[in-house]
């Protein structure tokens, strides 16, 4: 790495600002280690829910893309307690509440916030940053509101000052945690980065310094083999 990025580099992550948004994340991850596990890594909630209706050739149940985003992949496991929990919750809760209708929603709102728990800062638990959560929050329970509920957008306010200012308030909550995230994901970029760079030029360093070393105090193969050929023989009694 030239020298000249890497003191940009160092200059950045001295940065108070830096420093700052740093031990913030570091805190809420060591608060709630389980809260934004998922393993969609930097692809978006609809992205996976797109790919999946593509797979299925059906509109994919809200638990089928938690489940594509939260269990390991080439297993049917779930990366954390939590998210299977949650799961089981919701399966269950809807099979009982549904038992006598034909077919599920796709999306039960007030059923997932059950099983989920509370929504922290106008975030719902396994909803993407992207996705509008207002109905949710909201307690919709109808099927049109099951629906839109699932669907991913920025969603349109109501008209009430309440309504504008609840829009507001969760459109900057996803926008903050969205920018967090993004931060932390190229901090963790540039410094794997920065690291294998750091390696492979110390390692080539340490290759070529050895080299050197060897080739002056090594005598040549072809030196050696001379030497040992003039080399006078010995004749024992």
């Amino acid at each position: 790495m030239r020298r000249d990025y890497w003191e940009t580099l160092c200059n950045i992550w001295a940065a108070e600002i830096w420093q700052q948004t740093s031990t913030i994340m570091k805190v809420n991850r060591a608060a709630n280690p389980e809260a934004n596990m998922h393993t969609s890594v930097s692809i978006s909630f609809a992205t996976h829910q797109s790919r999946l209706e593509k797979e299925l050739k059906r509109l994919p149940t809200f638990q089928e893309v938690f489940d594509r985003t939260h269990k390991k992949k080439g297993t049917n496991q779930y990366i954390s307690n939590r998210a299977r929990e949650v799961a089981e919750s919701y399966s269950q809760q809807m099979t009982e509440k549904y038992a006598e209708e034909d077919e599920q929603p796709q999306l039960d709102p007030e059923v997932w916030v059950a099983a989920s728990g509370a929504p922290k800062k106008g975030h719902v638990y396994g909803f993407g940053h992207s996705m509008d959560t207002s109905r949710v929050l909201s307690g919709a329970s109808s099927s049109a509101s099951q629906t839109s509920a699932f669907n991913v957008g920025v969603g349109t306010p109501g008209s009430s000052p309440n309504d504008m200012m609840g829009f507001i308030a969760n459109t900057i909550s996803g926008l903050e945690s969205c920018l967090a995230q993004t931060m932390e994901t190229r901090l963790v970029q540039m410094q794997t980065q920065v690291t294998d760079a750091l390696q492979a030029q110390l390692s080539q360093t340490l290759s070529q310094v050895i080299s050197q070393a060897l080739s002056q105090v090594s005598i040549p193969p072809q030196a050696a083999a001379s030497t040992s050929a003039h080399a006078p023989h010995v004749i024992q009694d």
